[in-house]
């Protein structure tokens, strides 16, 4: 949830639906290190690994809770699906997005924080709006990186410009995101085809928004949220968060996970879990000179995850979310008359370790 967006003025409801979504699926091959001193070579573990596994509960594997244990010159390679459908009744968003990255550790720090770079190799994406009561579509779009049409390439330079670029991303041993690196190749490709000059704040601003909307957001869903304290006997942990979200809201949300069971394979501990999450969106209140006014009547977020992470290590084998969500608010703006708007938003993520 440390990847935060800010939600634009002039649509200050409808923006946020999506900024919430996104920080909720926040709640996850071997080589050598920079001074070329052969490592051991790393298998993978994958969650098909747990079938005919040896199982344990928490407490009889000892489990206590999680540190990442990163090793210098490992590579993962990952594959990240999101599918949503978010809109009012009469129009709704249906949208999937596939993309696949490499994060390669270059090193383990003094601090204990690593010290890796993040490639997006490849990028599928597709949506769809529709006319509910219709069925007429209103607006078909889709990218794929594979396709080599550089018409596609200038029409979609924001997933273009990320294929193929190394950008470094610091983590610390409890899996935040320490520190995101430079972006500028990232921001020159986005804005190359400009037929104006930008201004350095844009520039700035374009750069933020890709560290935290895209590699710190993208590093932060890689994850499951480790334990802030020893886990119960039971193997559960609770995770309490309250996030501003704008200057129009803030986000708490309660997640409850539960180490289910722990596999005994491959000589490693595998361990599945298990979460629900329950939360809500808070109106704040805005200064006297605001333009408009916004009432929150109702809000209500629902989760569910389940997980497989490398016990002893921290890394995400498989991550599975399911988030809904629901928001009605009305808005006021001086001579015009209110408007009560509503929207909801299922959406699915799913993320996994490749071979």
């Amino acid at each position: 949830m440390e990847a935060r967006q800010t939600v634009p003025v002039v649509t200050p409801f409808g923006s946020v639906v999506a900024v919430v979504v996104g920080l909720l699926l926040i709640g996850l091959v071997g080589c050598t290190p920079n001074d070329g001193t052969p490592i051991e070579e790393t298998t993978m573990s994958a969650a098909s690994d747990t079938v005919g596994a040896e199982v344990q509960t928490a407490a009889a594997a000892g489990v206590q809770g999680f540190v990442l244990r990163y090793r210098a010159g490992e590579t993962l390679r990952y594959r990240v699906v999101q599918q949503s459908e978010s809109g009012p009744d009469t129009a709704r968003t249906i949208s999937k997005s596939t993309h696949w990255y490499t994060r390669t550790v270059r090193q383990v720090r003094s601090d204990g924080s690593f010290e890796t770079t993040m490639r997006f190799d490849s990028i599928s994406v597709s949506a769809v709006i529709k006319n509910i009561n219709t069925g007429t579509v209103l607006v078909e779009q889709s990218y794929r990186s594979s396709d080599t049409a550089s018409a596609d390439k200038r029409r979609y330079p924001q997933f273009s410009s990320l294929i193929g670029e190394d950008v470094l991303v610091y983590i610390t041993p409890d899996g935040k995101v320490q520190q995101i690196g430079d972006v500028t190749p990232i921001v020159k490709k986005i804005t190359s085809t400009s037929a104006q000059a930008v201004p350095p704040q844009a520039l700035e601003q374009l750069a933020s928004q890709i560290k935290t909307g895209v590699y710190a957001a993208y590093t932060l869903q890689e994850f499951v949220p480790y334990p802030k304290q020893q886990i119960d006997s039971a193997g559960s942990w609770v995770n309490e968060q309250e996030s501003p979200l704008s200057e129009f809201f803030t986000l708490r949300t309660v997640a409850t996970y539960s180490l289910k069971k722990v596999y005994e394979t491959k000589q490693r501990r595998l361990g599945a879990i298990e979460a629900s999450v329950d939360g809500e969106v808070r109106a704040v209140k805005l200064p006297k000179a605001a333009p408009f006014t916004v009432t929150l009547n109702s809000s209500s977020i629902r989760g569910t995850s389940q997980s497989v992470i490398d016990v002893d290590r921290g890394f995400t084998i498989s991550k599975k979310n399911d988030i809904a969500m629901a928001m009605k608010a009305t808005i006021r703006i001086p001579q015009n008359p209110q408007q009560t708007v509503s929207q909801s938003q299922s959406s699915r993520y799913e993320i996994e370790l490749l071979p």
